[in-house]
């Protein structure tokens, strides 16, 4: 697993502001704007059915498949998709956290 904080190319400012972007007929998309001199550092596409906000749960997967447009599923189906999703999230962000931990033990990063 390869792990990376990211730092502002301009002032190497660790303080990032994600901004989600909705547009119709768009995958979501996320621009990361440094805080401290306000300049884009990145931007990602979400796949469809790719965001999540842990603390909304179901309500939130389900809003982000209904903005794909994608055929949908079963309710039995959403739900068990949805849980094991829920699931890799969680044991993934542990693994992260942990690895970066690790990475990052000896620094203020």
């Amino acid at each position: 697993m390869e792990i990376h904080r990211q730092t502002c190319q301009s002032c190497g400012s660790k303080s990032l502001r994600n901004i989600l972007v909705r547009e119709p007929g768009k995958n979501d998309r996320v621009f990361v704007e440094c805080r401290d001199c306000d300049e884009l550092v990145a931007r990602y596409i979400i796949s469809p059915g790719g965001y999540y906000h842990h603390k909304k749960g179901y309500e939130s997967y389900l809003r982000s498949l209904m903005r794909t447009g994608e055929e949908q599923m079963s309710g039995k189906n959403l739900i068990k998709q949805f849980k094991n999703m829920q699931e890799e999230c969680l044991e993934r962000y542990a693994k992260v956290k942990a690895a970066m931990e690790e990475q990052y033990q000896d620094s203020d990063e």
